[in-house]
């Protein structure tokens, strides 16, 4: 995979996680008996795919919360329900209604209701409802673990790649936005709404990566804070809308051209971090395009670019940072 480019070989290294994990669940399910192994597959599958944008061992918490509380909710309405279809479809009902209102906001809780049905309707067998429900939590722990294992093991360091990846092209992201912001030409407006939802999602998809980084003890574990890297981003690009809000003004541009001059600065860190750069701190701005001059008071071209230069500067630097302490740049 040395030969691939870093998305490439990332997707690679995914197909090749689910193709083990897949595999591997079906056969440790069916060495252990237990009656429905492709329920282990699909657990399997739930929880590598949340190596794309999620945590990984939180699914499988989840998914094993989940199941266990759905498998108990089941079998015990399913003991008691009275006989015929109107007593069956009248416990799933209830069942998967109270699941449903004590599931609602907590995420561990989503799979309850499934599990649930599948349990009373399937408890009518010979083996009962108990037997049943012992067997949906063992096939779900063992894919569960199947795919966190998996992740582990294979490929170890794909989640943090994927950070590091993903880091870096938000800072490309936030560089063309604050360039294009600096331009200050209202024909640039269309496309600096659509780059602020662009670098939005990324941030959004950037947090669900650092959640998904798993460090395990040892010499190379890393101490620094991802989700603090994660924040600073996203006070850069809130930096970066309030300095847009003194250039949007018209004809400010004129007024605003020391401001442009040192803001190209905090460009240049950008790209520099995109690049896995770390790129020259750049302090604090100039007294006086941080604060702006007496005179200007009133200004709100001045006044947006002063408050939001002097927070990008700050927040940039503490960005550049985050970046060297999590050995991105």
């Amino acid at each position: 995979m040395h030969g691939l480019n870093p998305r490439r070989a990332a997707e690679a290294r995914a197909a090749l996680q689910m193709a083990a994990g897949a595999g591997a669940a079906l056969y440790l399910a069916t060495a252990l008996g237990l009656p429905h192994p492709y329920w282990s597959v699909i657990s399997a599958i739930v929880v590598i795919q949340a190596s794309v944008g999620g945590g990984v061992l939180t699914v499988a918490r989840d998914r094993a919360i989940g199941t266990a509380t759905g498998a108990v909710v089941g079998a015990a309405v399913a003991f008691t329900r009275p006989e015929g279809m109107a007593g069956l479809a009248g416990a799933i009902a209830l069942a998967t209604a109270i699941l449903a209102f004590f599931g609602a906001g907590r995420p561990w809780l989503k799979v309850a209701p499934v599990t649930a049905a599948i349990v009373i309707a399937g408890g009518a067998g010979p083996d009962g409802p108990a037997s049943l429900a012992l067997d949906r939590v063992l096939e779900i722990l063992v894919g569960s673990g199947v795919g966190v294992v998996s992740i582990l093991l294979l490929f170890p360091r794909h989640a943090r790649q994927t950070f590091r990846l993903q880091a870096r092209d938000a800072a490309g992201e936030a560089a063309a936005l604050l360039g294009l912001v600096l331009e200050g030409e209202p024909a640039n407006a269309a496309e600096i709404s659509r780059r602020r939802t662009d670098l939005k999602r990324r941030l959004d998809t950037l947090g669900q990566a650092a959640k998904n980084v798993i460090d395990l003890p040892g010499p190379q574990r890393e101490t620094a804070d991802r989700a603090a890297l994660v924040r600073a981003f996203w006070r850069v690009r809130s930096d970066i809308v309030i300095l847009g809000r003194g250039f949007q003004v018209e004809d400010a541009g004129p007024r605003l051209r020391p401001w442009k001059t040192a803001g190209e600065r905090a460009v240049t860190r950008l790209e520099a971090l995109s690049r896995g750069r770390p790129g020259e701190p750049l302090g604090q701005p100039d007294v006086a395009l941080a604060l702006g001059p007496a005179e200007d008071a009133g200004d709100i071209a001045r006044g947006a670019a002063a408050i939001g230069l002097a927070h990008m500067f700050r927040d940039l630097d503490d960005l550049g940072e985050r970046f060297v302490d999590l050995h991105l740049a």
